[in-house]
Formats: structure tokens, sequence, C-alpha cells
């Protein structure tokens, strides 16, 4: 039986919403992923339709843009559901029984 529970939201379109690579970004940079220089190299070969799909939902076609994406969505998974509480506010003002109880 799922639980159903009424969480009030604030009306969002589709416009509004983040998209995760660019809140995994986010949360990289607030864990200090991000400062110093880049300076690290990669030549890997992979399949094109992989990283035009990648592409295609960051909305460029630069291989930076795609690894570092990719790189932050790995390194801040286990960040997202805490990181989205304390900045959006809308779990935060949840019970923590509900949330232990909601598949995030």
């Amino acid at each position: 039986m799922a639980l159903k529970t009424s969480i009030s939201t604030p009306a969002t379109t589709p416009a509004d919403i983040e998209p995760k690579q660019m809140v995994a970004l986010r949360i990289a940079e607030d864990m200090g992923l991000l400062s110093g220089p880049k300076s690290m190299n990669f030549n890997a070969k992979v399949q094109p339709a992989l990283f035009q799909a990648a592409a295609g939902r960051l909305g460029t076609t630069s291989p930076a843009a795609v690894i570092s994406a990719a790189l932050a969505c790995l390194a801040t998974e286990d960040e997202l559901g805490p990181w989205l509480a304390r900045n959006w506010g809308i779990l935060a003002d949840t019970p923590a029984e509900i949330l232990d109880q909601i598949d995030i």
C-alpha cells in the first residue's frame, strides 16, 4: 500500500524545475568540488548515442560540460535529498517519519 500524503507545493511550470544535472552541479559547488583549476584531462571513447542522450538532457554539446555534469551527479548522489530539503524548504517542513516512508 503506497503512502498517500498531501504535501503543499508551490505551483511550478516545467521551466521552473531545475534539471537534476544542474542541481548536482550546484551541490558540487556548495561542497567545494568545483573550486581550483581545471587540470585533469580525459581521453575516452564513448558510444555516440550515450553522449548525445546526455548532452540533450543537459542542453549542450560541450564534452567538458557533459563530463562535469555526469561526474557531479555521481559525486553528489547521496546529497540530493538533504540539499533539496535545505534549499527548497518543501521537504524541510515535512515530519521526518513521513520522509522516511517516501521513496525519493
